[in-house]
């Protein structure tokens, strides 16, 4: 079955009473596809505690969903979610893509990176299976950790993000390393010592790179921030 989305001239109109935007089926957002992001561009967001400031999350790629649309991808506190889908009054609200070497905010995808996606998933076919199996696997290049809290030791464990496995269902799962089962180094996308996240049983947190150095070195702000969220779930 090829993943190419059907174009059916049919037109959302169902509105949210609420929100008054349009609903969308979530089965046509999951991704098809994935692209690591190679030249450090960054999603913007901004942040209630300091609206008159931008925000950056290095992106760790870029992804094709159902529907056909094309969109950053970050991890976002406990999910990998579409950057422009990052919309937590508390958290922060997606802004735009950020590119550092220019310093120019943009709110549409590169068009190498929709070349790229669009090319690749007329090559690769999405064959579907009831069985969940990984479709593609890429490297995490942007230093990644997940904190997971440890409810009954009051505690917490600090792991790297080793890579990013993109799955049949449309989710995209970080993959961590279990050393004791490492046999070949360096370890490579697929290895049998990696295991997804959703294998923790404890409440885990994506932190960027630099945020999780600060909590290796124990600085008091970072170690401040990660307290915060640990009262707020209940642990410390």
């Amino acid at each position: 079955m090829n993943t190419s989305p059907a174009q059916s001239g049919t037109v959302n109109n169902v509105i949210d009473l609420f929100s008054r935007q349009v609903r969308t089926d979530p089965d046509e957002k999951k991704f098809i596809r994935i692209a690591p992001e190679l030249d450090g561009l960054a999603m913007v967001y901004s942040h209630p505690s300091d609206p008159s400031t931008l925000f950056s999350l290095r992106l760790i790629g870029w992804g094709m969903q159902k529907n056909g649309r094309i969109t950053g991808i970050v991890p976002w506190l406990q999910e990998v979610i579409s950057a422009e889908d990052a919309c937590d009054p508390k958290g922060g609200q997606w802004q735009g893509y950020y590119d550092y070497e220019s310093e120019t905010v943009f709110s549409e995808p590169p068009e190498h990176k929709i070349a790229e996606l669009e090319k690749s998933i007329e090559v690769y076919e999405f064959i579907p299976d009831e069985e969940r199996y990984v479709m593609q696997a890429v490297p995490d290049i942007t230093g990644t950790h997940i904190v997971s809290l440890m409810e009954e030791e009051r505690s917490f464990q600090l792991a790297e993000v080793h890579s990013w496995s993109l799955y049949s269902d449309g989710s995209i799962e970080a993959m961590l390393v279990d050393e004791d089962k490492v046999t070949n180094t360096p370890v490579l996308p697929g290895d049998d010592c990696l295991y997804p996240v959703s294998d923790v049983k404890q409440i885990s947190y994506y932190f960027q790179y630099q945020i999780a150095n600060q909590i290796k070195r124990r600085e008091p702000e970072a170690m401040q921030a990660l307290l915060r969220m640990m009262h707020k779930t209940g642990i410390a």
